[in-house]
C-alpha cells in the first residue's frame, strides 16, 4: 500500500483556521491544523528538519499519526512541507517547517501559515514505534517524548535552545539515542526512562545539562564530547557507574564523593560491581569541563 499526503489529495486531513478581525492594531495571532490518520502501519520514521523557529513535540492521539499545528502572526506565511508514504506497513514522514518545500516528486506537501521563527506543534501516535532523525536550525525545541514508543532518536542542533524530556517510561528499547549540539543549550530530563543501550551526546559550546533520572536495571554505554561547553551530568544514587576520561592539561572532570580513582584515567563509584544498573561513561571534553553529581 502506498499513500502519499499533498496539497491536492490529502487523507485524513482536519483543517481549523481562525484569525483575529481586520481592524487597525497589531498583528493578531492565527493558528493552523493538519493531521494524517492512522490506518495499517504498524511503524513510522519520521525526519524532521527546521531551520528556525520553536518545534514542540509531544504525545497525541492513538488512531492519528501525527497533528500538526502552528501559531503565527497575521499576514506571515512561511511553509511547511509534509512528505508521507506507507510501504510495508512502514509510515515515513519528511516534515520541513518554516521552509519553501517539495515532496520527493516535486509536488508540494500542504502547507500551513505560520510565522518564521513562530511555533510549531507535533502531536504523535503512541501507537506505533516511532524512530526520529531531527535537524533544527536556529530557534527552539521542546521535546517531551514521556509515553511515546521511541524506537530510535537522532538530534542534530546548530544555535538551539532544546529540551528533552522522558517523564514516563518509554514503551519501546533505544538501540541508540544520539545528540549533537553546537552553539546552544541542552537540557535532558529522565534519560533512564528511555530505556536505551547507547548514549551519546557532542557539543560544540554551550551549557549542558543531563539528567539520568527513571529506573535502571541494565548496563548501558554512555559517550560524553564537549569542545568548550559546560557538562554536568546527574546520575541517580543507585546506578553504578564507571567514568574513563581523556586526561589532557585543559580538561576538568569532577565527580561525587562515592567515587574513587581506580585505574588511570577512571573514576569508578563504590556501588559500581553490587549495583543492577551500570553506566559505563566516557568523557572526552576538549577545553570544556564535565561535573558528575548524585541526584
Amino acid at each position: 500500500m502506498n499513500r502519499r499526503t499533498t496539497l491536492l489529495a490529502p487523507v485524513a486531513l482536519v483543517a481549523a483556521l481562525w484569525s483575529a478581525s481586520a481592524a487597525p492594531g497589531p498583528p493578531q495571532d492565527t493558528s493552523d491544523t493538519r493531521e494524517i490518520g492512522r490506518t495499517t502501519e504498524k511503524e513510522l520514521k519520521v525526519t524532521l528538519t527546521s531551520s528556525f523557529g520553536s518545534v514542540i513535540i509531544s504525545r497525541g492521539e492513538p488512531e492519528k499519526m501525527v497533528i500538526i499545528g502552528s501559531a503565527r502572526r497575521h499576514h506571515e506565511d512561511p511553509a511547511v512541507g509534509v512528505d508521507y508514504s506507507i510501504r510495508n506497513r512502514i509510515g515515513y514522514m519528511d516534515l520541513s517547517l518554516g521552509e519553501g518545500s517539495r515532496d520527493r516528486n516535486g509536488r508540494r506537501g500542504f502547507h500551513l501559515a505560520g510565522l518564521e521563527g513562530g511555533k510549531w506543534f507535533l502531536k504523535f501516535s503512541d501507537a506505533v514505534p516511532i524512530s526520529f532523525d531531527v535537524e533544527l536550525g536556529v530557534g527552539h525545541g521542546d521535546f517531551d517524548l514521556s509515553g511515546l514508543q521511541v524506537k530510535d532518536f537522532s538530534l542534530s542542533t546548530g544555535a538551539s535552545d532544546v529540551t528533552l524530556a522522558f517523564d514516563e517510561p518509554n514503551r519501546g528499547s533505544i538501540d541508540n539515542l544520539s545528540i549533537e549540539s553546537g552553539v546552544s543549550k541542552f537540557d535532558g530530563r529522565n534519560l533512564c526512562n528511555a530505556n536505551f543501550k547507547r548514549f551519546h551526546f557532542q557539543g560544540g559550546v554551550g551549557a549542558y545539562t543531563l539528567d539520568f533520572g527513571g529506573p535502571l536495571s541494565s548496563e548501558v554505554d554512555v559517550d560524553i564530547e564537549v569542545g568548550l561547553g559546560v557538562m554536568t551530568v546527574y546520575l541517580p544514587h543507585d546506578v553504578g557507574a564507571r567514568v574513563i576520561y581523556d586526561k589532557t592539561w585543559a580538561s576538568k572532570v569532577n565527580t561525587p564523593d562515592d567515587f574513587s580513582s581506580t585505574a588511570e584515567n577512571t573514576y569508578t563509584s563504590g556501588n559500581y560491581y553490587s549495583a543492577a544498573g551500570k553506566m559505563n561513561i566516557r568523557i572526552d571534553s576538549g577545553l570544556g569541563s564535565v561535573r558528575i553529581r548524585r541526584r
